[in-house]
């Protein structure tokens, strides 16, 4: 059950715009982290939530087939390396919701809160990437002087 309402979630923050719509749900190929029942707009709602948390467009993770009158994507395609990468953040992302979050809610005395309320993610891609594909990193830490 929370699997589920953690997927439902992500897909509401996640997405991307596509200049050809997908496929019917029954049809959608090679999904191997979204759920194969996702619906048309749940898949379109997620790959928004991409393509804001990253700054990019869907041609960052999906293989452009033609450009010419219109851009056309190959979306089942595995060619380029962002789309699998992308699945892995995907999974780190689902399993620090599902379970990590739960455990600091619980370290914290909220177990109780958290095992009632519904599952809504606490990182999603925009937490670290903020609109870039390469989370900034903080500045080192200063020198002491005098130690």
């Amino acid at each position: 059950m929370m699997k589920k309402q953690l997927v439902a979630a992500l897909i509401l923050i996640v997405g991307c715009t596509t200049a050809q719509p997908p496929a019917p749900p029954s049809e959608f190929k090679n999904l191997q982290v979204l759920p194969r029942t996702i619906t048309r707009d749940q898949l379109l709602a997620t790959m928004r939530g991409f393509t804001r948390g990253l700054g990019v467009r869907c041609n960052h993770c999906h293989v452009v087939t033609a450009t010419e009158p219109k851009e056309v994507l190959d979306f089942p395609a595995d060619t380029k390396e962002e789309k699998r990468v992308a699945r892995v953040m995907l999974r780190m992302v689902t399993e620090i919701n599902g379970t990590w979050m739960h455990r600091v809610e619980e370290a914290e005395g909220e177990a109780e809160a958290a095992a009632s309320a519904p599952a809504e993610p606490r990182v999603v891609c925009w937490t670290c990437h903020r609109g870039k594909t390469e989370p900034e990193m903080p500045p080192p830490p200063e020198a002491r002087q005098g130690s």
